[in-house]
C-alpha cells in the first residue's frame, strides 16, 4: 500500500493542479491560539510542554480518524486516508511547475520574480551565484515538498507525513510559538531532515557520478569540522551544487541535451526526477522483500 499510494498521491498531484487548493492550514494558525489561550498558564508551557501539546493534539486526532475508517471500511478506508494525506502533505507547490514556469518565462522580468519566489530571497546578480543558488533551491525544495514527506511516511505512515508537513509550516510560517517552542520546532526539522537529505545524497551518487558526489559531501563535511549527525543538511546542497557546476550532470541521459538560460536549474530538475525514480526502484524492492507493506 505504501508504494502504491506515493505513487498514485504524486500523479494526481501532478496532473490534477487544482489539488494544491485542497492544502489549506489556517486550522494550524487557530489550533496554536487556542492552546496558547487554553493552556498558556501552565507550568512549562512556554517551552518544552507547549511544544508537545502542539504537536501531539493533531497526530492523535489523526489516528483516530484513521481508526474510524478503518472500522468503517477496512483497509480501503485506510488506504484513502493515506491518498489524503499525502497530497495535503506535499507542496505547498507543485516544484515541477515552479521550475517550468522559470523556464518558459517570456522575458527576463517574469523569470526573475519566479526564480526569487522560488528562492525565497533575492536572486544573486552574478551570473555563477545565480546558477548555484538556483541548483540549491531545487534540491532544498525537493527535500522539504517531497523527499522529506516520502520517507518519514515509508517509517512512520500517515502519522510520519502528516508531522513533518505540520513542522515544517510551524518553522517555517507566522505562528504565535514562543522562541523556546520555535526553537524545539526547528531542532525536529533538522533531526526530520537529516536521513532524507542523507539518502537523497546517497541516490544522487547513485544516479549521477558516486566519486564527485562523495567527494563534495566529504569535503563539506570537512570544512564545517563537525560530526556526522551535527550542523543543517548544507552536504546535499553542496554535493548538488557540485555535480552540476562541474559539468557530471551533463555527461550522461537526457542533461546532456538540456540548453538554454536557465539550464543550471533545469539540469537540477532532470537530478531530482532521477533521485525520485531511485527512491521509488528502492521502496518497490523492499516491498517485494516484505519489509514495507
Amino acid at each position: 500500500m505504501t508504494i502504491i499510494a506515493i505513487l498514485l498521491s504524486f500523479g494526481l498531484c501532478h496532473f490534477i493542479r487544482e489539488l494544491g487548493g485542497f492544502r489549506k492550514r489556517r486550522w494550524l494558525t487557530g489550533w496554536v491560539d487556542f492552546s496558547n489561550d487554553a493552556f498558556g498558564k501552565l507550568p512549562l508551557w512556554p517551552d518544552v510542554l507547549g511544544f508537545l501539546v502542539i504537536t501531539a493534539v493533531p497526530l492523535v486526532v489523526l489516528l483516530l480518524l484513521n481508526k474510524l475508517l478503518y472500522s468503517a471500511l477496512g483497509t480501503t478506508g485506510a488506504f484513502l486516508l493515506a491518498l489524503l494525506v499525502l497530497i495535503y502533505s506535499f507542496g505547498p507547490r507543485d516544484l515541477d511547475t515552479d521550475v517550468a514556469e522559470i523556464v518558459d518565462a517570456e522575458d527576463d522580468e517574469k523569470r526573475l520574480a519566479a526564480l526569487q519566489k522560488l528562492m525565497g530571497k533575492p536572486v544573486p546578480e552574478d551570473p555563477e551565484k545565480c546558477r548555484a543558488a538556483a541548483v540549491e533551491a531545487v534540491f532544498s525544495e525537493a527535500l522539504h515538498r517531497w523527499f522529506g514527506v516520502i520517507f518519514w511516511f515509508a517509517v512512520l505512515g500517515i502519522v510520519g507525513a502528516f508531522l513533518y508537513r505540520m513542522v515544517d509550516w510551524l518553522v517555517n510560517e507566522d505562528h504565535k510559538l514562543t522562541d523556546e517552542q520555535k526553537g524545539l520546532f526547528i531542532r525536529l526539522q533538522q533531526i526530520m531532515d537529516w536521513p532524507a537529505a542523507q539518502l537523497m545524497t546517497l541516490s544522487l551518487a547513485i544516479a549521477t557520478d558516486f566519486d564527485s558526489v562523495y567527494t563534495a559531501w566529504k569535503q563539506y563535511h570537512d570544512e564545517q569540522g563537525h560530526g556526522l549527525f551535527d550542523g543543517d543538511n548544507g552536504f546535499l546542497l553542496a554535493s548538488a551544487r557540485g555535480i552540476v557546476l562541474t559539468g557530471h550532470a551533463a555527461r550522461d541521459g537526457y542533461a546532456d541535451q538540456i540548453e538554454g538560460p536557465m539550464i543550471g536549474l533545469q539540469q537540477a530538475m532532470d537530478l531530482t526526477w532521477r533521485i525520485l525514480g531511485v527512491w521509488l526502484t528502492v521502496l518497490a524492492l523492499l516491498l517485494l522483500i516484505g519489509v514495507i507493506v
